[in-house]
């Protein structure tokens, strides 16, 4: 796996700090946009990779849209990419659900997404187990940098609720989850992104330090009293 990337000539780590923090703040403004074109009650039963599929597909279609934001037309966003990952070649190589890729000359920051739905009989040792976050932790997918991100699609209750959830399993098995001292659940307050954005820190199979960021989307029909 790749520590994190390296500056191109020109690119100094201060400005490849910059191309960082947008690709983390503009892909969760673009997963909103995306989610807005979107009937979520339509999907209140549906399978992960549907949702997924069409959350993509909105989300490319906003990417072509000539009235979104300009800074739009420096990202592409695609869905199922295949991993690379030591010792395995071709279909053997692990898929990650989405990828958001910030457009740049020399090396491009990717931010890798895995989703699972919350509810439906899917819940908290879906979205934090090894086919979860923690497929991040041990390795499973390959980054360009110290950053992922998790989707969580609310299909049972509201996102308030998953979100305690979440911070109280987090919480009372931190050393299972590898959360770093200050990494606890927190949330997410970022321009354009969904309302329910979080993040936490671990340390990943290599004792670096791992930010996810956390994003729950409504597609229960629960909607009242939302935080």
């Amino acid at each position: 796996m790749n520590a994190g990337p390296r500056p191109q000539p020109g690119d100094t780590p201060e400005l490849h700090g910059v191309y960082i923090a947008q690709l983390r703040d503009h892909s969760l403004a673009l997963v909103w946009l995306g989610y807005q074109r979107m009937q979520p009650a339509a999907f209140v039963s549906a399978q992960e990779d549907d949702i997924t599929g069409e959350l993509v597909r909105h989300m490319r279609c906003v990417i072509q849209d000539d009235t979104a934001p300009l800074w739009i037309e420096h990202y592409s966003v695609s869905e199922q990419v295949r991993s690379h990952a030591a010792g395995k070649l071709g279909k053997r190589r692990p898929i990650v659900d989405i990828e958001f890729e910030r457009h740049k000359r020399g090396q491009r920051p990717c931010l890798r997404f895995e989703a699972k739905r919350l509810g439906c009989g899917a819940g908290i040792s879906d979205y934090l187990g090894d086919e979860g976050l923690g497929a991040f932790l041990i390795g499973h997918y390959s980054r360009t940098h110290q950053e992922a991100g998790m989707l969580g699609y609310v299909q049972t209750d509201r996102e308030d609720l998953w979100a305690a959830r979440l911070s109280a399993e987090l919480s009372t098995n931190p050393r299972h989850h590898r959360l770093t001292d200050d990494g606890a659940w927190r949330r997410l307050f970022i321009t354009g992104a969904p309302p329910h954005s979080y993040q936490t820190k671990h340390f990943d199979e290599r004792r670096q330090i791992l930010l996810i960021v956390h994003i729950l989307l409504q597609f229960s029909s629960d909607t009242g009293n939302r935080d």
